[in-house]
């Protein structure tokens, strides 16, 4: 199988730039800024798990807190070049332990809404996501778009019957088509989503915001990786992340 770094326009196996380890709020490396909320969130490159090379990327926070740590990139980037309507990717994740919260996320991709949408001038977010059922993860793919005058923040979500597995490597791919406004996350070269969306999700939060709202993606100027809470944690949480690609075609597992 031809390697897809070799042609992806994103691709990162934390293996590039062995003086990083550690890492700390607003430091710069490679196409990333990191974002680290403390106290109880720890970000760096380690070995404990990795699918390729000797480093993969672990976020660890604590059980009881709000916190995180996400790596950002944007910019003169050629994902970036023209906003993006459609991308694609794939990402190996490890979770372990199996802390759950009301809501926590691991990948996004944002920029104002596609230039065809009624709501061009808004920025809009699509967040891969764990949402919780009967006491564990499930993968969920979470909408968010900016407040714009009277019509408040919407944040609407679509959750899969799909448990996020721990103690061993996950082969997550993903579909974000904002024109279409069709989303899809596959484990493990599966040919059935484990969650997806078509038009709109399941529910917003909140009684103004109608839970039938269509979910007007981005145009993408940013992706972001990593694991943030927005919810105390009911329990530690610990992810390691390695081998993201992102692109403007389909991207296999491994």
């Amino acid at each position: 199988m031809i390697d897809p770094c070799e042609t992806a326009l994103f691709c990162e196996t934390f293996d590039d730039d062995p003086s990083v380890s550690d890492i700390a709020d607003d430091q710069e490396f490679g196409p990333w800024r990191a974002s680290l909320a403390t106290p109880g969130a720890v970000m760096n490159l380690d070995g404990t798990h990795t699918t390729s090379g000797s480093r993969a990327l672990h976020m660890s926070i604590d059980g009881g807190i709000e916190a995180g740590g996400r790596l950002f990139a944007d910019g003169d980037h050629p994902l970036f070049a023209g906003a993006p309507t459609h991308i694609y990717g794939r990402m190996m994740m490890y979770i372990d332990p199996n802390g759950t919260s009301v809501h926590w996320t691991f990948f996004g991709a944002s920029g104002n809404a596609e230039p065809s949408s009624p709501e061009s001038h808004r920025r809009a977010t699509y967040l891969m996501s764990s949402l919780p059922r009967d006491g564990v993860n499930t993968y969920s793919f979470v909408y968010g778009l900016s407040a714009d005058g009277p019509d408040p923040f919407q944040d609407c979500w679509n959750q899969s019957e799909t448990p996020m597995p721990t103690a061993g490597w996950q082969c997550v791919t993903f579909e974000m088509d904002s024109v279409a406004r069709k989303l899809r996350m596959n484990m493990n070269g599966e040919s059935t989503p484990a969650v997806s969306v078509d038009e709109t999700g399941q529910g917003c939060v909140g009684s103004v915001v109608p839970d039938d709202t269509p979910w007007y993606g981005p145009a993408v100027e940013q992706i972001y990786v990593g694991a943030w809470s927005f919810h105390p944690m009911d329990g530690p949480l610990e992810v390691w992340i390695d081998d993201l690609i992102v692109d403007t075609a389909p991207v296999p597992c491994p």
